[in-house]
């Protein structure tokens, strides 16, 4: 009955809800990781024998074509070429293993014709923990990128993608400590991603599926803000995200998130769950999407050296990929955990979990068409559905905002919304997509609300009113069975509560509590009201509603399922234990 009546209840008395503050945390700066080791080769790279696979076909750049017409502002950039698609790939016992220094070595040579830039699949399942791996491009052979050691890749049931390389083939060589019939061992590879675009040209077009950024994109060291460290704090919590899914490589922007924990730093990264998700129904299950979370390579600092410069930074590649937290399709949030730390110079960007305010000034920076880091400015103009409509439609409004200042194209997906809060600026969600392009400039693009998720991020995040729990339920005495709390929470942590109860009369009585604080780790108090109105055979008349504050209740929860209800109603108080009630 309690959630029959619980509409006509929150209708009474939604004049007089009131929203509790939500927390915020600042940033901080990475701690600079351990030194890692130098990679080096141990075999000349003209040694390497070469598989060379056939040339990209109409009907795979067609899947590239229509995967970008589909997406919001996702970008992919490539497609995934699997063992036995166009050309038998390597395993172990093709290679000609050489002895080295401390046990033996061998390369593999995979070339894609006309690829900019390359990763390979590498089955590692039951590959020794201390084989090492280096690898380059045929575009930057003396950038090598590694050591990396099979025991560091943490799941090794599926195939493991190497870094991105430049250049139409990717040399991998293989390190193998002691004596072991390096031969034998279950070393494969089972795929190659082959990217039209290059590290180096910064994504720019290759083929005309791909294209390079808009001429009103703002270049970060050509922008005003360069001078507020504010700026240049956020700036340096923003990379580039490179992926594969089953058939194709994708690239979006996230941002370094921090938590409410001084005493530790954990990667957590926040971007759009469509960059990994499906581009129709069903969506992806969270082994699918987990296995899209293992593939990704982050790229730090990838940035003009100077104003419009158009050379190749000194950027930072982390290539151990992350481990899904938490997706959401209808708020389009991803959160992951990085499983490398950042690069020093990085930085761990705040957050505040309160409702952006319409109107709000706001700075988006991204990686437009996989382009060197620009920054767009503008204002949130309001609270809507998204365009063009999310799969599956959206669960919550989205921050709607135009721009004054750049815009936001493919490869922008998931970049962060901040806004300045004095001091710092604070991640307050994610882009998802929109018409806004240099070409449309006038147009809106959305952005998920950070608030709308915090409930499901704040275990991970701290700062969490309540614990994290979410104690949405109805709740009762079982020893005085008749009366009861229907609690409604909120993402945001804040709790709507029905009370129904007897007066003095004996008579039916009910109370809301529209809201309020939280005011310990477990315990929340609001106001409470006694509401009336129109009867229900009548029509109904907005002017008869009236809700009047009676009072005051705390709920304070021992755990998930049990707590208690104090309260003060009309001067007398009084305290009842309450409990989640099965049915």
């Amino acid at each position: 009955m309690l959630k029959h009546l619980l509409v006509a209840a929150l209708l009474a008395a939604a004049s007089s809800t009131v929203m509790a503050q939500m927390p915020s945390v600042p940033g901080e700066p990475a701690v600079a990781p351990k030194a890692v080791a130098i990679p080096k080769l141990r075999l000349a790279a003209s040694e390497a024998p070469k598989f060379v696979l056939s040339p990209i076909t109409d009907a795979e750049l067609s899947e590239v074509r229509q995967a970008n017409r589909m997406s919001a502002k996702r970008l992919v950039i490539g497609v995934v070429r699997h063992a036995g698609a166009s050309a038998a790939l390597p395993s172990a016992s093709d290679l000609a293993w050489k002895r080295v220094e401390g046990g033996f070595a061998a390369q593999a040579a995979l070339a894609s014709p006309q690829a900019g830039a390359l990763r390979i699949a590498i089955a590692l399942a039951g590959v020794p923990r201390d084989v090492e791996m280096v690898f380059f491009g045929s575009a930057a052979p003396e950038r090598l990128v590694g050591p990396v050691k099979v025991g560091d890749v943490p799941d090794r049931t599926g195939a493991w993608w190497s870094p991105l390389t430049d250049g139409d083939t990717q040399t991998v060589e293989f390190f193998v400590p002691g004596t072991s019939d390096s031969a034998r061992l279950p070393i494969r590879v089972t795929g190659v991603s082959h990217v039209f675009t290059t590290i180096a040209s910064a994504f720019t077009k290759r083929v005309t599926e791909i294209g390079d950024a808009g001429s009103c994109n703002v270049d970060i060291k050509c922008s005003a803000l360069q001078s507020s460290q504010a700026f240049l704090n956020a700036r340096n919590a923003v990379a580039q995200m490179v992926f594969n899914d089953s058939s194709f490589t994708g690239l979006c922007t996230g941002t370094l998130l921090n938590d409410a924990d001084t005493s530790t730093q954990i990667p957590w990264f926040y971007g759009a769950n469509h960059c990994f998700e499906n581009e129709a129904l069903p969506y992806k299950t969270p082994a699918q999407m987990q296995s899209v979370a293992s593939t990704l390579n982050t790229l730090w600092f990838f940035e003009a050296v100077t104003c419009n410069s158009q050379a190749t930074p000194p950027y930072v590649q982390l290539v151990g990929g992350s481990t899904l937290i938490y997706n959401n399709p209808g708020a389009d949030a991803l959160f992951l955990r990085l499983r490398d730390n950042p690069p020093a110079g990085s930085f761990y960007a705040g957050w505040d979990a309160n409702a952006v305010p319409v109107g709000s000034a706001i700075v988006v920076i991204h990686h437009p068409e996989g382009d060197l880091k620009k920054v767009s400015q503008g204002s949130v103009v309001t609270y809507s559905t998204p365009q063009p409509p999310l799969l599956g439609g959206p669960t919550t409004p989205f921050s709607e905002v135009k721009y004054n200042s750049g815009t936001t194209e493919g490869g922008s997906s998931g970049a962060a919304l901040f806004t300045f809060n004095g001091s710092q600026y604070v991640l307050r969600g994610g882009l998802y997509g929109g018409g806004a392009y240099c070409t449309s400039p006038n147009e809106s693009d959305w952005y998920s609300q950070f608030d709308k998720v915090y409930s499901a991020l704040a275990p991970f995040l701290g700062a969490s009113p309540g614990g994290g729990i979410d104690y949405t339920d109805l709740w009762w005495n079982p020893a005085e069975s008749g009366w009861g709390l229907n609690i409604i929470q909120h993402a945001s942590r804040n709790i709507f509560a029905v009370w129904y109860t007897y007066g003095n009369d004996a008579k039916p009585m009910w109370f809301t509590i529209p809201g309020g604080t939280w005011t310990g780790s477990a315990t929340f108090t609001g106001d409470v009201y006694s509401t009336s109105g129109p009867a229900a055979n009548t029509a109904f008349n907005p002017a008869q509603v009236r809700a009047t504050k009676v009072g005051t209740a705390t709920l304070a929860f021992s755990d998930a399922g049990n707590g208690s209800l104090s309260y003060t109603i009309d001067g007398v108080s009084g305290s009842k234990s309450i409990t989640r009630q099965p049915y």
